[in-house]
């Protein structure tokens, strides 16, 4: 009997150590050893790694962006799903009149809504979107301009500027940071606008200091990773050194390949003897095809055997998905090599880049700029006396391209039938407005009766299936025509 219990308390305290063994290896990462000796992380806030390297950052990647094609393209994919074309805004509910509506798109469509008269609205994402994903914010000023009240217009104007024109020398790490002014509980007040771009050649303006413009007047744009985080860092920050690391790479490999190929051949000299005298043949300087040379006596010929890069495109193409990885982009938008997508696969990826510029669209671009301009300018219209209307604005992104839409939009077709999604879900989710969709659709199938045609997506005409052809009216212009050919 004792015995047994001497082999169960030693069993036990084999349980109860292996238990402890556990729990350590599960905190093993924070553990110091030799695997973690140079692993150097400290635990600051979101605001103090950023006061000493953000700028070295930015110019950085700025730099990349300029003359690394890489990194030009991944940017280039980000700008272009996550804007594309521009997001379309519609005036909604109380007070949003058709004149109200009408006036939106007159100005968001005109240069005028821009402060430097480059772009419209749409134009004006575009560049929010590059500068926040290049620099890692934007800056959006509203200005006042009542000559635009001879135009019949709003006086409002958009002035993007980059995120340079905040004058991060008023710092105190407690009331303002990196140039932003909060109250004592923390609340945003306003910025300090450098009056001028401090990266200019003309340095001395830059120290002409900066003003203090409320937050009203102001939106910062940027991707907000940590709570109290008071600016944001540039996208795909954290392949930066890697894009480097390949672009050195590249050139490395380029060197050596062209290099390689400009040696062909070597003449060697056997004969030790120097007195020795050969016929006076002498080798060409230069191969063609066919030629046969006769070596004098004395001469071999070696060619040249350049190093191998057949690895060079897989490992080029690991590092390329990791730098795809850090921008939130698939390998196949970064680089455009589909050899190895079917449309499964694609589809995949596409999903999952989807959720990303879902995420920049609804967290970013839209709360930060878009919803607070709906409410400038319903000010700006009322402020010029030209009626009111709501600042609740519906947002409807770009057009959002099917992979297959054999195979896609009859799903779409069911899901709608099924009651699982409704015709506005699917017009937005494509890109388009439902309401000016079916404002469209109702003035085509008018003009098609008018003409004597019968669509098949008119239910009023009654017609089902396939388009046919209606019997056109006597004085109808397709009158005598066969109208089996128009079937």
């Amino acid at each position: 009997m004792g015995r047994n219990v001497a082999q169960l308390e030693r069993a036990l305290k084999a349980a109860q150590m292996e238990m402890a063994k556990t729990h350590l290896r599960a905190f093993e990462a924070a553990k110091v050893s030799r695997r973690t000796d140079n692993w150097l992380a400290d635990s600051k806030g979101p605001n103090s790694d950023m006061r000493l390297s953000l700028q070295r950052i930015i110019a950085r990647h700025q730099d990349l962006v300029d003359s690394d094609p890489w990194a030009s393209k991944a940017i280039s994919v980000v700008v272009s799903n996550w804007v594309g074309d521009g997001i379309i805004g519609r005036p909604v509910g109380a007070g949003s009149s058709r004149r109200y509506q009408e006036g939106w798109r007159e100005w968001s469509e005109s240069l005028d809504c821009d402060w430097d008269g480059l772009g419209n609205l749409y134009a004006k994402q575009a560049l929010i979107a590059r500068t926040v994903a290049v620099r890692g914010s934007c800056l959006v000023r509203r200005r006042i301009v009542p000559e635009l009240l001879n135009r019949g217009l709003p006086p409002l104007q958009l002035q993007v500027l980059e995120p340079d024109w905040l004058d991060i020398t008023k710092d105190d790490g407690a009331r303002i940071k990196f140039g932003k002014q909060y109250s004592d509980d923390g609340r945003l007040e306003g910025y300090w606008i450098r009056r001028y771009h401090p990266g200019e050649s003309d340095w001395r303006n830059a120290r002409l200091g900066s003003d203090f413009v409320p937050k009203s007047e102001i939106c910062h744009i940027y991707d907000v990773r940590r709570p109290g985080q008071a600016t944001g860092v540039p996208f795909g920050v954290s392949a930066l050194l890697k894009l480097r690391d390949i672009s050195d790479r590249d050139s490395a490999q380029l060197l050596k390949d062209k290099l390689a190929a400009c040696f062909m051949a070597f003449l060697e000299d056997t004969e030790t003897d120097p007195t020795l005298k050969t016929d006076g043949n002498a080798l060409l300087d230069a191969l063609e095809p066919g030629a046969i040379e006769i070596l004098p006596p004395g001469k071999r010929i070696t060619f040249a055997q350049p190093p191998s890069s057949a690895d060079f495109v897989s490992v080029q193409k690991y590092h390329l998905l990791s730098v795809a990885q850090a921008y939130e982009i698939t390998y196949e938008a970064l680089t455009g090599d589909l050899g190895q997508v079917n449309f499964s696969s694609g589809r995949m990826g596409w999903v999952e880049m989807r959720r990303a510029v879902a995420r920049w669209r609804w967290s970013i671009i839209i709360p930060q700029f878009l919803q607070p301009l709906a409410g400038w300018y319903r000010e700006a219209v009322a402020m010029a006396g030209m009626g009111r209307g709501s600042s609740r604005f519906e947002w409807t992104p770009p057009v959002t391209w099917l992979i297959d839409p054999a195979r896609e939009l009859p799903a779409y077709i069911d899901a709608i039938k099924a009651g699982v999604m409704s015709l506005s879900e699917l017009h937005r989710m494509l890109g388009y407005v439902p309401e000016l969709v079916i404002e469209e659709l109702g003035a085509d199938m008018a003009r098609a009766r008018a003409a004597g045609l019968a669509l098949s997506s008119d239910g009023a005409s009654g017609t089902t299936g396939n388009t046919r052809q209606a019997q056109p009216p006597a004085d109808s212009p397709l009158d005598g025509i066969n109208q089996q050919s128009l079937a």
